[in-house]
């Protein structure tokens, strides 16, 4: 929490030493309360889960608790700096870690010189850990007859999200970041947008850097509520950029991922016909992806998503909802890597995909969770009246790929490979869902939801003749924003 105050009295000075230049403030400050009980999702009381990589068993925290309970905050500051008509400097100033912190994440008390008093652990007033300030945009904005230039760090948006979403909405804790220049070319109703940027470089040499470009083309028409386009674009880096490691192989012994050669293709299409709507989202990622599996070999790269958003206004009160998806996972026995990982915005459950239960014992980014391997279907209502909205849904997933016993399979949880001993069910469970937000004002927002899910069989998997017995879980949130 300490940034957080840093910020905050950051944003009363910064204003008086910058008189010249008017600035706008906006941002979002909430606080949410969240419980997830038998986080496990197994019968069995027994921690077995480092006894083998391919389990999907979570492990225990200290105390063996079977819920697990925190609260946590987002907190993003958003300055727009208007220099004249044709510039501006915009960034986004947060905390810690996915926009925020849990509270009590800068409390820890050790026996150094400065807290080793008891009177310092039975008194918090030093809650100070180190962290930075952390600045997630800082571009320039610049306007001209021909386009509209982003240049720096800027996020950006495309389609429904589902793999580039610049985090807009006020529960967002992630947004696509881009290093380097964006141009913003709109002729009629369409829209044309190169891009440029650099995600990585480990030295000040080519060879160790890591790039992205491309570019998309949509045609938006508000008249007939019609939109879609394509976007198409590459990543790139040599086999010497070691920015990004990882231990596929479970050998404890991280490995660069070497050359890597990506193209996405994202199709996006949306379309209201009268009281109904119905957007769709086709992302296809192909090319090599480098040493993944840690072999020695490049690893050919095909994954794809094909989703569905679909909405139906039954009367100015009531409206009907219904997603469907298809995930690609990584199948048993392949030579190639198909596994697809959303963006984590991208939500369709309370619960389901939402959280990293692993990260309860290890008290990593709890957040750090995607919609994979899995295909899904939702089906749900919506109700609002006056300030009031509630919200109800059914959701119902399986596992798109499955480890199968004879052959090398691959734990979507861990990122990591190991030989099956026995085949794993498909069966992701069904979750029920509900929640309502109330609207204090139009800055102030109140809200629950909780989900319950009936744990499928995939979750029982140890990778040995016995799995263990998948049992219910549950989750319950409480929450408060305010946007400025």
């Amino acid at each position: 929490m300490r940034n957080l105050f840093s910020l905050l009295l950051l944003s009363f000075f910064i204003p008086v030493s910058a008189m010249a230049l008017p600035i706008d403030w906006q941002g979002v400050f909430g606080v949410d309360s969240t419980l997830i009980d038998n986080y496990r999702r197994i019968k069995q009381t027994t921690d077995t889960s480092s006894t083998n990589a391919g389990s999907q068993e979570v492990g225990y925290a200290a105390g063996n608790q079977a819920s697990a309970s925190f609260q946590s905050y987002i907190f993003r500051l958003q300055p727009t700096l208007i220099v004249n008509d044709a510039a501006s400097i915009k960034g986004e100033l947060s905390t810690n870690y996915a926009r925020g912190g849990r509270f009590g994440d800068d409390s820890t008390r050790t026996a150094s010189a400065r807290d080793s008093s008891f009177g310092s652990t039975l008194y918090t007033h030093n809650t100070s850990s180190g962290d930075s300030v952390i600045v997630n945009q800082l571009y320039a904005e610049l306007y001209s007859d021909a386009a509209t230039w982003l240049i720096g760090r800027h996020s950006f948006s495309w389609g429904l999200g589902a793999v580039y979403d610049d985090g807009q909405d006020a529960w967002d804790r992630f947004a696509t970041a881009r290093d380097g220049v964006t141009a913003k070319i709109k002729v009629g109703n369409f829209q044309f947008t190169p891009y440029w940027a650099k995600i990585a470089q480990t030295n000040y040499t080519r060879a160790s850097r890591i790039r992205e470009y491309g570019a998309s083309v949509l045609y938006d028409n508000v008249e007939r509520d019609l939109a879609f386009g394509l976007l198409y674009g590459k990543k790139q880096n040599s086999s010497q950029a070691t920015a990004i490691t990882g231990d596929t192989n479970n050998d404890s012994t991280n490995t660069a991922l070497g050359a890597t050669d990506v193209t996405i293709t994202d199709i996006y299409f949306a379309k209201n016909f009268g009281d109904l709507s119905v957007a769709l989202e086709v992302p296809l990622l192909s090319g090599e992806i480098g040493n993944y599996f840690e072999n020695g070999s490049i690893v050919k790269y095909k994954a794809k998503a094909l989703l569905l958003e679909s909405s139906y206004k039954l009367s100015n009160k009531w409206k009907l909802l219904f997603f469907a998806g298809q995930v690609s996972g990584q199948g048993a026995g392949g030579n190639d890597f198909e596994a697809m990982y959303l963006h984590p915005n991208y939500q369709v459950a309370n619960l389901m995909f939402r959280y990293d239960l692993r990260s309860i014992s290890s008290g990593a980014q709890i957040y750090d969770s995607y919609v994979n391997n899995a295909t899904y279907a939702k089906f749900g209502a919506e109700y609002t009246t006056g300030k009031w909205t509630w919200d109800g849904s059914v959701i119902w997933a399986k596992a798109d790929a499955t480890a199968e016993a004879g052959k090398t399979s691959y734990n979507h949880a861990t990122g990591k490979t190991f030989t099956a001993t026995a085949t794993q069910s498909d069966d992701l469970g069904t979750e029920f869902d509900f929640g309502f937000n109330y609207k204090w004002n139009n800055e102030v927002h109140v809200g629950a939801s909780a989900g319950y899910l009936m744990t499928g069989d995939y979750y029982a998997f140890t990778n040995t003749a016995t799995p263990n017995d998948a049992d219910n879980t549950m989750v319950l949130q409480i929450r408060s924003s305010i946007e400025f």
